[in-house]
């Protein structure tokens, strides 16, 4: 083997892309996977022991704000780089007038891989904490497209935010004339449903396979139960038409009056990410970062395996990038995260310690990220790993 190859050996691979969960050696050369097996007689000058570790494709956080496209978005490869993310989905921060502002630091001044959604209103996020302007009659139809027609593939679709305290007298016409766009540029949609303006299956009716629902387990307002406490029905038919349901919690985008009972009926997020600001990242005991995400999902009861897939496999192939990202496959990226499962006690909640209207539990267990490796490359390392 040659000795520049970066070896990982003796870890517990998960790659739920490939079926995969055993006992395997991976090998990573040029910064592309080069091969798993038995490497256990090979011998190169970088070599990493992952006994007792899960090793995993590197995780795509599908919904985070990213600094500079926010100006209170998070610092990108610190922020990712120390939870195990190799690729993050900048969920809207920018429109149509501030996108190319930015795009150098997305193309060339980070190795984090960064795709954006492109937000509706034509300064993005850019104008918090002054909510972005709503009227539909203001989104800059034109401009949206000539950006998509200047910039093809960058983008992941259009973002648009539908709480009640943002659309206001608008109502459910912010989205509908979202809609409109996207069907014309042939783009999904992300919609964050947070306090909705009216009752939720008004949302899912409208959505269209590929759309993604955001904050899946929110409660404020109208949620995803019904009176009795169960999905709602249309849950159900939208996810049979494919449209995809999000956990990213970040403060106050999740409950566990919501989300424990929707998983008891196995009504489980599609994707598992953060919707990280500055303001959530590190924020105890809520989402701080994917890890943090990826241990509340597993004590909410998903299999660790499953909660995996929702943070590699399945974002990497609503992205259509499952070829380079979210699996160890030959040729694949060289991104990979190393994570150990420690036994302790850790609090979980659905809002910050400083907000009194909050729900915790307690965990006895939590998912360490110990390295991250991205196009073959040491990003973040545990000094004691």
């Amino acid at each position: 083997m040659d000795q520049e190859t970066l070896l990982i050996k003796n870890g517990l691979v998960m790659d739920p892309a490939n079926n995969l969960k055993k006992k395997l050696d991976v090998a990573i050369k040029d910064g592309k996977i080069w091969n798993l097996g038995d490497f256990s007689k090979e011998t190169t000058k970088f070599m990493i022991d992952a006994t007792d570790c899960i090793v995993t494709p590197g995780l795509i956080d599908h919904h985070s704000h990213i600094y500079p496209l926010m100006k209170t978005g998070v610092p990108s490869e610190g922020t990712c780089f120390s939870a195990g993310v190799t690729t993050v989905v900048d969920a809207g921060s920018t429109g149509c007038d501030t996108y190319e502002a930015t795009r150098e630091f997305i193309l060339k001044d980070t190795l984090l891989d960064i795709r954006p959604y492109l937000n509706v209103s034509s300064k993005g996020l850019s104008t918090l904490p002054v909510l972005e302007n709503m009227n539909p009659a203001k989104f800059d139809e034109a401009k949206i497209g000539e950006i998509f027609a200047k910039y093809p593939g960058e983008f992941e679709g259009l973002k648009i935010r539908t709480s009640k305290n943002i659309v206001g007298e608008y109502g459910f016409k912010p989205l509908d004339r979202t809609l409109e766009m996207a069907d014309k540029l042939n783009v999904p949609i992300m919609v964050h449903i947070t306090n909705p303006p009216g009752p939720l299956e008004e949302i899912m009716k409208r959505l269209r396979p590929g759309d993604v629902l955001t904050h899946m387990y929110q409660n404020i307002g109208y949620t995803l139960l019904n009176e009795q406490g169960k999905v709602l029905e249309e849950a159900y038919r939208a996810r049979e038409r494919g449209v995809i349901f999000e956990a990213a919690d970040a403060r106050a985008h999740f409950s566990f009056e919501v989300s424990e009972p929707a998983i008891k009926e196995r009504f489980l997020p599609d994707i598992i990410a953060t919707d990280l600001t500055q303001f959530s990242m590190y924020q105890r005991p809520t989402s701080f970062n994917l890890a943090m995400q990826i241990s509340k999902y597993a004590y909410l009861g998903i299999d660790i395996y499953e909660v995996i897939r929702r943070c590699t496999e399945n974002p990497a192939r609503l992205m259509g990038r499952l070829d380079r990202i979210g699996s160890l496959s030959k040729g694949s990226c060289g991104d990979v995260a190393i994570f150990k499962s420690i036994e302790t006690a850790n609090e979980f909640g659905d809002r910050p310690y400083y907000e009194a209207k909050k729900a915790l539990r307690m965990g006895v267990r939590i998912f360490k990220p110990m390295l991250t490796i991205k196009k073959g490359k040491l990003v973040y390392r545990d000094m004691l790993f």
